[in-house]
């Protein structure tokens, strides 16, 4: 009988996928729709958020209060907000993520999804081997959403 060595057979680990750039009111919905379909997995965050506490429609109102973050559109058309209570700085007048996070569902208040932002160890994320995928915030398609 012929015997086969070789070196292991690994699987291709699936790419983690990096956001960077600056969130606006006009990046805001894809940067949603990409949290939206990254629930339950680990994804790379290099964005900031303005300070900003806005109600005009459509406006983005992003502010730290007792350690906890928030995101969100203004108005009546809101789907979700962004909250974390780690994992976040402030600098220079924005709040800065640069890490990686689990996207995890923080319930639904009011009709508004709540995205929960958990960081990850980003040792963790490197070592695994995984390769990292860089997107540009602006290149996200708000209209792009995972069918359940």
């Amino acid at each position: 009988m012929l015997t086969m060595v070789g070196a292991p057979v690994q699987a291709e680990l699936p790419s983690v996928l990096r956001v960077s750039g600056d969130v606006t009111a006009e990046s805001y919905k894809g940067l949603e729709t990409f949290l939206l379909n990254s629930m339950d997995t680990v994804v790379g965050l290099k964005i900031s958020f303005p300070q900003s506490e806005s109600v005009e429609t459509g406006d983005l109102n992003a502010s730290a209060d007792d350690g906890k973050f928030v995101a969100y559109l203004s108005g009546p058309d809101s789907e979700t907000e962004i909250v974390a209570n780690e994992g976040f700085s402030f600098q220079h007048g924005s709040h800065i993520f640069d890490g990686f996070f689990v996207v995890k569902s923080g319930g639904m208040n009011q009709g508004i999804i709540s995205l929960f932002l958990e960081p990850a160890d980003e040792a963790s994320v490197l070592l695994s081997g995984a390769p990292v995928k860089d997107i540009s915030i602006d290149r996200l398609d708000p209209t792009i959403r995972k069918q359940d």
